[in-house]
């Protein structure tokens, strides 16, 4: 297997990190995984889509993308600051008292109205949190704005590119079905699944899913997808405890996952 493909270090699920990190790496997983038998099997190669180039996002906005509400704000709800130590964590959260949000609680059970808020900021007063020790007072912008002023900054940063790319609109390229995949890569069966079928199964599934393949494919096969196998399935298994239903869909990117913080 080439190396790649395989995983640096294990996942910790007691420090997981930014949780879009943990998505995004599972959604390269699964690439790197159907790819690794693609080359196996001679009829393809881990690389991007020959007609998008992996890349079929835009620098338009998707909200969609930005909330989850089966989450609750201490299990990651807002994707785009969810693990992270930034200022917006505690504004957040200061913000749910002051609009009695209960920061336990899944957001799906509480006013829907304050997804809004989230996403498009709160101006009728100021916030008050304290951050690095220090108390600040302001106002909430929302996901919305603070994504628009990375952008707006033209950030080389390799961490807000990948993260404006997974919160950016994305085009179905008909090639790639979305996935930014080479054809050879979607084209095969594992277990029954192909690599566009796989990312949209809901996560209890794909756990399974994953768990079974010793039992399910070529055993030679499965000893060049094991190291990722053995990554996958605590990642699998901690989105899943923390109420994630599925993988908000997210394209094997170009851009390997850096610090994004805001101050």
């Amino acid at each position: 297997m080439n190396r790649s493909y395989t995983p640096v270090r294990p996942f910790n699920p007691k420090r997981p990190g930014a949780l879009v990190g943990v998505i995004m790496s599972v959604s390269e997983y699964l690439g790197a995984l159907y790819g690794s038998i693609a080359e196996k099997r001679e009829v393809g190669s881990y690389g991007p889509c020959a007609e998008c180039g992996g890349t079929v996002t835009s620098t338009e906005i998707n909200p969609d993308r930005m909330i989850v509400p089966e989450l609750s704000l201490k299990n990651g709800a807002v994707l785009l600051w969810a693990g992270t130590d930034c200022a917006p964590v505690p504004r957040i959260r200061q913000l749910a008292t002051m609009l009695g949000i209960d920061y336990l609680r899944p957001l799906e059970e509480q006013d829907r109205q304050f997804i809004s808020v989230l996403l498009y900021g709160y101006d009728k007063e100021p916030v008050s949190f304290v951050h690095n020790k220090r108390l600040r007072t302001d106002y909430y912008r929302g996901c919305v704005s603070d994504l628009q002023t990375m952008i707006d900054a033209r950030t080389t940063s390799k961490g807000n590119l990948r993260m404006i790319s997974f919160f950016s609109k994305h085009s179905e390229c008909p090639a790639c079905v979305g996935t930014g995949m080479s054809k050879g890569v979607l084209d095969i069966h594992i277990s029954g699944y192909t690599l566009a079928e796989a990312y949209k199964l809901q996560l209890p599934e794909m756990l399974s899913f994953i768990k079974n393949l010793p039992q399910s494919m070529d055993a030679h096969e499965f000893e060049i997808i094991g190291p990722i196998v053995s990554h996958l399935e605590p990642m699998l298994l901690y989105l899943s405890t923390i109420g994630l239903r599925r993988l908000p869909l997210a394209l094997v990117g170009k851009h390997m996952f850096g610090k994004l913080c805001e101050t």
